[in-house]
């Protein structure tokens, strides 16, 4: 099993009283991140990127929204071009032993 760097994205809580979620949306830069955008639901304001999501490589633009209790979204929180690897390396190949 290969072993991934974990990466955390946190953020401060929305000072809403109906807020229930958050909601993050990527995209692979240059693209702009909108509401279509691939999304993944949050349970609260920090969270292990690799946890959720794999595959990536190389960088990408990330929104967070807050959501509230019928469903509405915030705008974006946004942070740009940030460098994700979540793929790792070949296997080296097979291991020889040689007895001298």
């Amino acid at each position: 099993m290969s072993k991934i760097k974990n990466v955390t994205l946190s953020f401060p809580v929305s000072p809403s009283e109906d807020i229930v979620g958050y909601k993050l949306y990527i995209e692979e830069s240059p693209i702009v991140v909108t509401h279509d955008s691939p999304s993944y639901d949050l349970e609260s304001n920090t969270v292990v990127l690799n946890d959720i999501m794999s595959d990536l490589d190389g960088n990408f633009n990330i929104g967070v929204v807050a959501v509230d209790d019928v469903g509405n979204e915030s705008d974006f929180s946004l942070v740009s071009d940030v460098p994700l690897d979540f793929v790792p390396p070949e296997v080296p190949g097979l291991i020889t032993i040689t007895r001298l």
